[in-house]
């Protein structure tokens, strides 16, 4: 009888959907992308990344670019700047981001920043 009770019990539980069978949860899978310094001319603008949706990313400006070239970075609707030799981290969760660089010197060639770009998703 008491096989009967828990036979009951149980196929009650999967008539009223209490009793689920569990999915496995999702593949995460990551990346990394770097974007290495180039060379801009002289009142120069490259774009170096094109607007990318991101799960989950966190983005590494290294600094090691010259002081006067001009990041526009977009980050869904807000635009932010910083310069070559700046270091900066950038996180993103469900978000776009866009980035521009903008050689101010009218006069020579200036280099962009090394920038990592370390992303999961799922």
């Amino acid at each position: 009888m008491a096989k009967e009770v828990v036979g009951g019990f149980v196929g009650g539980l999967v008539a009223t959907g209490l009793m689920r069978v569990v999915s496995p949860p999702p593949s995460i899978s990551a990346s990394k992308e770097v974007i290495p310094q180039q060379t801009i001319p002289a009142g120069g603008t490259v774009t170096l990344k094109t607007t990318t949706l991101y799960k989950y990313a966190t983005i590494l400006f290294h600094g090691d670019g010259s002081n006067q070239v001009r990041l526009d970075i977009t980050k869904g609707a807000t635009t932010i700047t910083i310069r070559g030799n700046d270091q900066a981290i950038e996180i993103l969760a469900n978000e776009s981001i866009s980035i521009v660089a903008v050689n101010e010197d009218s006069s020579n060639p200036r280099a962009t920043p090394t920038i990592e770009i370390a992303s999961l998703s799922w």
